[in-house]
This record gives structure tokens, sequence and C-alpha cells, in this order.
């Protein structure tokens, strides 16, 4: 998995990491060894959906838009 772009609230998924742009494609080490069916973005959350039908989150949760606790901003996928 390939990600990059706006990563102010976590929404590509690579972690904790500094950057707020990210420019270049970079590996998500989360998802290695994991088969990404589907993917849906928002302005500030992402959903990944796998091949087994686990969805992940991750990004901002001010609405409760990652599906669990609000005002939580998760900057690695989360179950």
């Amino acid at each position: 998995m390939l990600c990059w772009g706006n990563a102010s609230f976590g929404q590509l998924g690579l972690g904790g990491i500094d950057e707020e742009i990210v420019l270049e494609p970079r590996k998500s080490d989360f998802f290695m060894n994991k088969k990404v069916r589907d993917v849906g973005c928002g302005l500030r959350h992402t959903v990944f959906v796998l091949d087994d039908g686990t969805v992940y989150t991750c990004g901002c949760n001010d609405l409760g838009q990652l599906g669990h606790e609000k005002s939580r901003k998760r900057p690695g996928p989360y179950i």
C-alpha cells in the first residue's frame, strides 16, 4: 500500500509521522502482509477494507467518522 498527500490528521495510516504533507509515495508497513481490497477517503479520514472483510480506519474522528470513540485522532490503522 502506497500513501501520500495530506497527513495532518493521520489519515494516510502511516503512523505517528512528523510531516503534515507527504509529497512522495510511501509504503505503509502496517499493510505489508495484508491484502487491501478497497479504500475510502474522506477529507480527514480513511477507511481500508481487507480481503477478509476486516475494516481499519485512521485519521480525524471528531464526528465519529472512524466508527469508534470520538475525539481521538488515529495516526495509524485501527480496527
